[in-house]
């Protein structure tokens, strides 16, 4: 029992100095992790797809680029009246620009959609009739500054509605169904 109970210290002493060396460790690998140079987050890419002969892939600077349209307006959100003031770029030129492949008979693209999805997952159908001059003539935009201040990422916003619910954030892809 003597040897047992000499034993015991011992081998705590050196558990404890192992311990001490793993943790050691672990912070040199934390503070030499938090030291190195962060990546530089990818700028965002909206991609133009689905029914589409010539696919698009834009990054914020390329929408910029694009020829602007301006809106103004107000609409209600979730916390109350909204006031826009966004430039960007028209849904239409965005689809004119990828030419959808939706037949070539009156009226057909009355019975085509698009999705827009954002970032986080969040999707609106917007019909094309909805901007077609002829019918719904909305002028709904993909933002890329809003009240004077660069976005982080494309928005869609739809002037003519009275509620926000279909303004998507950091818009990743406009699918042409």
């Amino acid at each position: 029992m003597r040897v047992k109970t000499r034993l015991a210290p011992r081998a705590n002493l050196d558990m404890g100095k192992s311990l001490n060396r793993v943790l050691t460790a672990v912070a040199a690998l934390f503070l030499t992790c938090s030291a190195l140079p962060r990546a530089q987050a990818a700028e965002p890419f909206l991609s133009v797809t689905g029914l589409v002969s010539k696919p698009l892939h834009l990054s914020l600077a390329d929408l910029r680029a694009l020829p602007a349209s301006h809106i103004s307006a107000a609409q209600l959100s979730g916390r109350g009246p909204v006031a826009l003031d966004c430039t960007g770029v028209a849904l239409a030129l965005l689809l004119e620009r990828a030419s959808p492949s939706i037949g070539s008979q009156r009226n057909t693209g009355l019975a085509h959609t698009l999705l827009i999805t954002g970032d986080d997952g969040y999707a609106v159908a917007l019909s094309f009739g909805e901007f077609d001059p002829d019918y719904g003539h909305a002028t709904p935009i993909i933002a890329t500054d809003c009240d004077g201040k660069p976005l982080e990422a494309p928005r869609l916003v739809v002037p003519g509605d009275r509620h926000a619910g279909r303004a998507v954030r950091g818009v990743v892809t406009i699918d042409v169904r």
